[in-house]
């Protein structure tokens, strides 16, 4: 693999926070590969043959070669471009709910998606599973013993398919696609709140402080003296209905992290161990968006002492005909005496009954809820309180307003249905992605019928392929019907075998990543169902031109700085002869501490097999997916930003101010050590509410949505994509 930036070729450096190496100034190309010979295609058509699918022997289309034929019907616009990604690049989705018609096809797979979900999984579990505040208090000396068998109330049972049982002291671990330990976990809560806000309080003096908390408790420094130093939050602000209903107790600051396992890997239960919070342990990384109560008073959070959340006014989640089933009397309203389990039929089930409002979590229109405030207590005068209205916290509403289970649900079905979408999302993935992502295909399903659901990519009897192995689908371009037709307008893939062995899981069977096998897998269903639904494309072979890789930068105005990308050309695309040849796009979105390096690596096969005339050429694109890094004494920023090939000790950063192309920019060097991420490795696409020190002026130039948005544009102006086409549906 070679990559370019700026006309010096290197290799990924690889790591969450790597980026490729750079020196030089001027932008060129490289190959993808030396030669993607005759026997490399036949290589290919060798692996592809000796898969032997349990029926359906071969699919010969060549959907994606052909012209469009215009014919009688409703015209379809093709707009030749695509978006999807994984994990944190799931968030393709938002991308599309906040600018609908850019994409034919978006294919957020297994990230964070259903925001609806994640304020409950928040609010519910992960800062969860303590014990009620009479409990507690009746052991008041023995809140630091994880032992005490009367304070046992977590960790929380799962409550829906596919989660895992998990309490605040009590994470899942897992080592699919990273090290999702506790201190990786922080990073992603804390990055999804620095991206749209603090989602459990509303502090109108900060949107990712806990109100009463100082900004300066997010200033960078010594993380292990701040946590010597709490800060105590004391009346009005630390009022808890179910925590602290007097304002007795103080709420604190506090710190979390890793900590180490004894004997590293070769502890047997390490996996156990390192999502567990340890009181023992001298906790050194401070948490600036949660407060816990102190009710021992000694100015640190033990370990049965809870957090404090006010997300929302408290309600009853009975449904929206206003009662629970015990009153329910089947005809929809609350006049009977509940004979059967849900005489009215409006129970929530995250599987089954996805619309149903009894038990979803949220406040439905008809449910009783108390006009409290968001602390739940009467009289302190909190936001919210005797407004008349069921409030929440403003940027929870805001991103719950603007989110993709409530463009579902409202949006025209013009523009619900102008996309095609590709859902996936692992039986055994830690984060719980499957468990958000499944309501959203069936709300899509009811709005757009022809959404399909398959239990994994292949080896199963209900496979997107059903092979009677573990097939790569990265050969199977032209053996299965990608198109709507054979598929189904939208997809939802639930990866992973329900009898799989321990051995498999041990592999990554089901989980946040899948299998090396799963992981070729989406990617290629994602290339290939675009590939296939695009009229008119290019598959000649281009034996003597491989592929081109190019590392470069373009001003954004978004950013007020430059961005970085990773662009994969087709084969041919440079060559002579071609110069009027026009390609699709699709871009990929990087997962959560990814470089575009990393990301668009995996171009190089479908580059191969676009050299072996096997698939139609397209242009593969990837925007920067971490975030700025800033010197916060100089108030200097730089976004594009690669090790120095000279010195792994500095960044060679564009200059951030040149507006110029990529090759007439000169690059700085930058000491590693005197800059900081503006905001917690990921910025999830998103227009960003704060930097990660609490500069909420800063959030004028981490417009990371827009970004993306600058860069289709950019990318249209720069390399020779392909024209919208309207064609007459037949």
């Amino acid at each position: 693999m070679v990559f370019v930036w700026g006309g010096c070729s290197g290799t990924s450096a690889g790591g969450a926070d790597s980026a490729p190496d750079a020196s030089a100034q001027e932008l060129d190309v490289a190959p993808i590969a030396d030669a993607a010979s005759e026997s490399s295609a036949a290589d290919v058509a060798d692996a592809r043959d000796r898969a032997e699918p349990d029926s359906g022997a071969g699919f010969d289309s060549n959907a994606g070669d052909q012209e469009a034929d215009a014919g009688p019907g409703t015209p379809h616009t093709y707009l030749y471009k695509a978006v999807g990604g994984i994990s944190m690049g799931a968030c393709s989705m938002n991308l599309h709910v906040h600018n609908p018609g850019i994409f034919d096809h978006v294919m957020p797979l297994g990230g964070y998606i259903n925001y609806q979900y994640i304020q409950d999984l928040f609010h519910s579990m992960m800062f969860a599973g303590f014990c009620d505040m009479q409990t507690i208090l009746a052991h008041v000396d023995e809140l630091n013993d994880p032992d005490v068998p009367e304070l046992q109330c977590g960790p929380v049972a799962p409550r829906h398919p596919w989660e895992f049982a998990i309490d605040f002291n009590h994470w899942h671990y897992d080592d699919s696609g990273g090290e999702w330990d506790r201190d990786s976990m922080w990073d992603v809560s804390e990055g999804i709140f620095t991206a749209f806000g603090n989602l459990l309080y509303h502090n109108p003096e900060h949107p990712l402080l806990p109100p009463g908390v100082p900004v300066s408790w997010l200033a960078p420094g010594d993380g292990a003296e701040k946590c010597k130093n709490v800060v105590h939050v004391g009346p009005p602000h630390n009022y808890s209905l179910e925590y602290n209903p007097e304002g007795e107790y103080d709420l604190i600051t506090f710190c979390d992290g890793e900590e180490p396992v004894p004997g590293g890997k070769g502890n047997p239960d390490y996996k156990l161990l390192m999502g567990v919070f340890d009181p023992t342990y001298e906790h050194t990384r401070p948490v600036p968006m949660l407060l816990a109560v102190d009710y021992n008073g000694n100015g640190r959070r033990d370990y049965h002492e809870p957090i404090v959340m006010n997300p929302m006014e408290r309600f009853e989640d009975v449904g929206g005909d206003g009662c629970g089933n015990d009153l329910e009397d089947g005809q929809g309203g609350c006049t009977g005496s509940g004979a059967g389990e849900d005489p009215n039929g409006d129970d929530y089930d995250n599987v089954e009954s996805v619309f149903g409002t009894e038990g979803n979590a949220a406040w439905d229109q008809g449910e009783p809820f108390a006009d409290n405030g968001l602390d739940g207590v009467a009289g302190t005068g909190d936001f919210g309180e005797e407004d008349g209205d069921f409030s929440m916290a403003p940027a929870l509403k805001k991103l719950l307003d603007e989110s993709a289970v409530r463009w579902l649900d409202t949006a025209p079905i013009e523009e619900v249905a102008s996309a095609d979408f590709l859902f996936d999302g692992g039986i055994r993935d830690g984060l719980h992605s499957l468990v958000g992502t499944w309501p959203l295909a069936i709300r899509l399903e009811k709005r757009v019928p022809d959404t399909r659901i398959y239990k994994g990519y292949t080896e199963q009897a209900e496979s997107l392929y059903p092979a009677s192995a573990d097939v790569l689908l990265l050969v199977m371009y032209d053996q299965v019907d990608w198109s709507p037709e054979g598929l189904g307008k939208n997809l939802l893939v639930r990866y992973g075998k329900e009898d799989a062995t321990q051995e498999e899981i041990d592999a990554g069977d089901g989980k946040h990543i899948g299998t090396d096998n799963d992981m070729l897998n989406r990617v290629a269903a994602m290339i290939f169902t675009s590939l296939m639904r695009w009229p008119g494309l290019d598959s000649t072979k281009c034996q003597d031109h491989a592929g081109e890789l190019v590392l470069s930068s373009f001003y954004s105005e978004a950013l007020q700085g430059r961005g970085a990308y990773a662009i994969s050309l087709p084969p041919c695309y440079s060559a002579p002869g071609w110069e009027d040849e026009t390609y699709p796009l699709i871009m990929f979105l990087p997962g959560h501490g990814m470089s575009p390096p990393e990301t668009i690596a995996a171009g190089v096969a479908f580059n191969i097999l676009m050299q072996g005339g096997i698939l139609p050429k397209f242009v593969l694109a990837v925007p920067e997916g971490q975030c700025c890094r800033v010197n916060l004494e100089t108030g200097e920023r730089y976004c594009a930003c690669a090790t120095s090939k000279e010195d792994g000790n500095y960044w060679a950063c564009v200059d951030p101010q040149c507006k110029l192309a990529h090759d007439q920019c000169g690059v700085v060097n930058v000491v590693k050590s005197s800059v900081v991420q503006e905001c917690n490795r990921g910025h999830f696409f998103a227009n960003q509410t704060s930097n990660a020190f609490g500069d909420v002026e800063a959030a004028k130039k981490m417009r990371y949505e827009d970004m993306v948005v600058e860069f289709v544009e950019y990318l249209e102006k720069t390399y020779r994509l392909r024209e919208p086409l309207t064609v007459e549906a037949p």
